[in-house]
């Protein structure tokens, strides 16, 4: 198993950055909450973490919890939030790897 590089420098744009970029500590990981975030807007058509400016939402993403409007979810399946949740996992060692989101319940739905 190739060895995970781990870098530093805080970059990113503000609505998909990751709480360990954020703290400048991350790896590749970094990129699955970012296809999280992007999946969570494809889903339901804004952000899961939002704010007035980039302090905000960085304080957010740091912060608070993903949240599921029943508004906007009501009509999204489980497996979708199941996913998208394990995508979002604010802890990067337990968060869903690409091969491990391949495999989900929801990407196997035809």
């Amino acid at each position: 198993m190739k060895e995970k590089i781990k870098l530093k420098t805080v970059v990113g744009t503000t609505y998909y950055v990751a709480p360990e970029v954020l703290k400048g500590n991350y790896d590749n990981s970094c990129d699955i909450w970012s296809l999280g975030i992007i999946l969570y807007i494809f889903l339901c058509g804004y952000p899961p973490f939002e704010g007035d400016n980039s302090k905000e939402i960085f304080k957010n993403v740091l912060n608070s919890p993903l949240k599921f409007d029943p508004a906007d979810w009501s009509i999204i399946s489980d497996e979708a939030k199941d996913l998208v949740t394990r995508m979002l996992d604010k802890n990067n060692k337990t968060r869903i790897t690409a091969n491990e989101a391949l495999e989900h319940t929801w990407m196997k739905v035809t």
